[in-house]
């Protein structure tokens, strides 16, 4: 900025110079004698800026003529001389030392010196000497401005930065609010959305549907305790009480018998219903506890058919099992724990026998296609109703139709489902034209 009002200060007295330049007459050139100058003084007018102090000065430092009360005052012009020589158009210098100057009219003075002869090495040149009172008003000026403005400017930047900052977060520091307010009783509450379409919004968004998926694992997880409580409460409470009744009188070797008999019908309801929570916790903890490798789901309905066969015989069930080649490319593999893909189709065709009437038949079909392996299981049972169709794979959940006599705890569906989620396929159940309900369980190919 002060060089920029430097530049513009030595542009008005160039042009001052060259206004003055005009106005004076050179005679003809003699042998190192030049005749006298005629400075037309009437065409000299004052430096705007200020009273100017104006000579002619001959290269060997002759006073050719002079305009204004220069005193002591002699101008440097040596170094100027060489400057002009070497082909410079004007040279310029600050005079800081002004006590010779009477009556000066500023702190310093600038002097600008301009050749007046058009030859390589100018003999006479013209010095104006003008004070520097404006440029340091206008220089004192700019720094006062600045020494007051620019923090002026900061404060009002930073108390403007500060306000609206705080509008910009004040949504977000309502949602850190309510987020530090949310304790595991708590999960129903959702963090305020701010009404601008931003990122804020779309973090808010986020983080209510992160506080949902909570809130249905929470909820999920209570009714999985307080279930699991109730099932293992059930048998424990009935060995109980026989015990109670077997210590209040003495009992022959029969009803001992039949005690001890119940008792581990009980006993093993217990561990089928902890080994059912283990594999659960299992398929709960991720990929890292599955051991993946190629398997074919023929070789895994046949050991699954081998299973279940003797829960099938009970009720004189049959179990057909069809393979289909849909693309004729023949056997098709799929990648994923042999254990737990086999736990599922065991679950799935003894649901089938448990709500299938006796004396009927399972169908098991295996379809290869061009992406993925289908397996379907159909039972010519009651169905599923339609309200629960979206419920048959929750835990403990029993269909209405079961029978009061079969054993389960409404934990294979939900296991079934864990594990083809574990393996990103498909398990889903629909009901039959007629009557019955079918499985399908689609994995992809390798």
């Amino acid at each position: 900025m002060i060089q920029t009002l430097q530049q513009d200060f030595d542009d008005a007295l160039f042009n001052y110079a060259v206004d003055v330049s005009q106005s004076i007459e050179i005679g003809v050139k003699g042998d190192l004698n030049f005749p006298p100058l005629k400075l037309d003084t009437g065409k000299v007018l004052p430096f705007p800026l200020g009273t100017a102090l104006i000579q002619v000065v001959h290269t060997s430092g002759t006073i050719l003529a002079r305009v204004g009360n220069f005193g002591d005052f002699n101008p440097p012009f040596k170094k100027d001389f060489e400057r002009l020589a070497t082909g410079e158009e004007e040279t310029y210098r600050t005079i800081s030392n002004i006590s010779k100057i009477p009556s000066a009219e500023a702190d310093s003075y600038r002097l600008i010196s301009f050749p007046l002869d058009n030859s390589s090495k100018p003999q006479v040149i013209l010095q104006i000497a003008v004070p520097m009172t404006l440029l340091e008003t206008q220089i004192g000026n700019r720094l006062t401005m600045l020494q007051i403005g620019i923090p002026l400017v900061l404060l009002v930047a930073t108390l403007g930065g500060l306000f609206f900052s705080s509008r910009a977060l004040a949504p977000v520091k309502q949602m850190i609010q309510t987020a530090q307010g949310i304790d595991a009783s708590e999960l129903d509450q959702r963090v305020p959305v701010p009404e601008a379409n931003d990122e804020i919004k779309k973090l808010s968004l986020t983080l209510n549907e992160m506080l949902s998926r909570i809130h249905q694992a929470f909820q999920s997880q209570e009714r999985f305790v307080a279930d699991a409580s109730h099932q293992l409460l059930t048998p424990l409470a009935i060995v109980k009480g026989e015990l109670e009744v077997m210590q209040k009188r003495d009992y022959d070797k029969k009803e001992v018998d039949a005690f001890l008999k119940s008792s581990l019908q009980e006993i093993d309801s217990l561990a089928k219903i902890v080994k059912d929570m283990l594999l659960l916790a299992r398929v709960d903890a991720g990929l890292g506890g599955l051991n993946f490798q190629e398997i074919y789901l023929d070789e895994l309905v046949f050991e699954a058919i081998g299973r279940v066969d003797r829960i099938a015989n009970g009720k004189n069930i049959r179990l057909k099992f069809d393979i289909l080649d849909d693309t004729g490319e023949g056997r098709k593999a799929v990648r994923g724990d042999y254990d737990l893909l086999l736990n599922l189709l065991v679950n799935v065709i003894e649901n089938a026998i448990k709500y299938s009437p006796v004396n009927e038949m399972i169908s098991i079909s295996l379809a290869w296609q061009k992406e993925n392996s289908k397996l379907t299981v159909s039972d010519r049972g009651p169905g599923i109703p339609q309200d629960q169709l979206n419920l048959i794979f929750e835990r403990f959940s029993r269909g209405p139709n079961a029978e009061r006599d079969s054993k389960g705890f409404g934990l294979g569906l939900a296991i079934a489902q864990k594990i083809a989620i574990l393996h990103h396929a498909k398990l889903y159940a629909e009901n039959k034209l007629g009557n019955g309900a079918q499985f399908h369980f689609e994995i992809k190919n390798i």
